[in-house]
C-alpha cells in the first residue's frame, strides 16, 4: 500500500491499486453485469471485455463534475439524502463525529456529508470539533478529482472498494454512513449491508441513494427513453465513452426494488428503514433509504 498527499494539505488519498467502483484490476467487476453484456460469476467475468468499466470511470473522471452538473437535480438529491442521514443519526457528545462516504467518487457527496454534518451540529464552517469524514472509492481517477477541492484536515479520502474497507474498520466505530450510486456496482450487496450494521454505532445510521425503477413500470419506460433518446445519443455526439453510459442503462434497469433494498437493511438488523423521495422528473427514478442501528 502507499500513500500520496493532494495538491490540497488537508486532504490525503490512501492507495490499495484497486480500480473504479469496485472492479478489480484483473478486470472483475462486482456489478453483476460487464458492460458489454459477458456474464459474472462470483464477481469475476467470465470474458474480459476490451473495454472495462475500470477504465472507464477513470477516463471520465476529469469531466465527471461537469457531466454530473447537466443531471437536474443531482446536488441536490445528494443534499437531501446527506440531510436525511444526519437527521437519524446520533450526534456524540464527547468526540467529534465519525462518518463515511462510501463510493464518493469526485467528492461531490462527500461536500453534502460534510455540510449536513456540520448543519446538524457536528462541526463548525471554521473547523471547529470537524466531523472526521472518510471519502472511500476505488477510482484513482475519480479521488484525484476530489483531493484537487479544498477540505477541512479532517476529511480524508482512501482508494478501495467499499467492502473491504468495511471490513477492515472495527465494530461499532462509525456514527454515520453515506452510500450514494454504490450498491448498483456491486454483487456482494447483503454482505455490504451487513457490514454497515456492524460498523455503526448503536444510534449510528445509514442512507442508500441509487437509482431504481424495478417493479415501477413507468419509471422503466421513463428511464429507457431518457437513456436511449438522449444520454446515449449525446454520448455518440460528444465521442464520450458510449459503453459506460450503455452500462449505466443496463445497471439501473437490472437493478434491485426499492422494497428489496428495504428488506436487506432489516435483515441486517438495522431498525425502522424510511423512504426518503425526491422531486423533479426523477422522482419515481432516485430513491433514498434511511436506516439506523440499535
Amino acid at each position: 500500500m502507499s500513500s500520496s498527499a493532494s495538491s490540497d494539505p488537508g486532504s490525503a488519498v490512501t492507495h490499495t491499486g484497486v480500480a473504479p467502483n469496485g472492479v478489480s484490476t484483473n478486470g472483475s467487476a462486482q456489478n453483476g453485469s460487464a458492460p458489454n453484456g459477458a456474464a459474472v460469476a462470483n464477481g469475476s467475468l467470465l470474458k474480459v471485455p476490451a473495454w472495462r468499466l475500470a477504465d472507464a470511470f477513470d477516463r471520465a473522471a476529469p469531466s465527471y463534475d461537469a457531466m454530473v452538473a447537466l443531471s437536474p437535480g443531482y446536488h441536490e438529491q445528494l443534499r437531501r439524502s446527506a440531510q436525511a442521514l444526519m437527521s437519524r443519526a446520533a450526534l456524540p457528545v464527547d468526540r467529534p463525529m465519525r462518518v463515511a462516504d462510501l463510493g464518493c467518487g469526485s467528492g461531490a457527496s462527500t461536500a453534502a456529508l460534510l455540510d449536513a454534518a456540520r448543519s446538524a451540529g457536528a462541526g463548525t464552517a471554521s473547523g471547529a470539533n470537524d466531523p472526521v469524514v472518510t471519502g472511500v472509492d476505488a477510482s484513482a481517477g475519480m479521488l484525484a478529482e476530489a483531493a484537487r477541492k479544498s477540505w477541512p484536515d479532517s476529511v480524508s479520502f482512501v482508494e478501495t472498494d467499499a467492502l473491504s474497507w468495511l471490513r477492515a474498520q472495527p465494530a461499532a466505530s462509525l456514527d454515520a454512513v453515506l452510500a450514494a450510486y454504490l450498491l448498483r456496482n456491486v454483487t456482494e450487496r447483503d454482505a455490504i449491508v451487513a457490514e454497515l450494521a456492524r460498523v455503526l454505532v448503536p444510534g449510528g445510521a445509514v442512507a442508500l441513494q441509487d437509482y431504481s425503477v424495478a417493479g415501477r413500470p413507468l419509471a422503466g419506460a421513463l428511464w429507457a427513453g431518457v437513456c436511449h433518446a438522449v444520454i446515449i445519443p449525446l454520448a455518440v455526439i460528444n465521442r464520450s465513452d458510449v459503453p459506460l453510459h450503455r452500462y449505466l442503462y443496463r445497471s439501473v434497469r437490472d437493478f434491485d426494488s426499492v422494497e428489496v433494498i428495504h428488506d436487506r437493511l432489516t435483515r441486517a438488523g438495522l431498525a425502522d428503514p424510511q423512504h426518503v423521495r425526491h422531486s423533479g422528473w426523477q422522482r419515481s427514478m432516485v430513491h433514498t433509504l434511511t436506516a439506523v442501528a440499535p
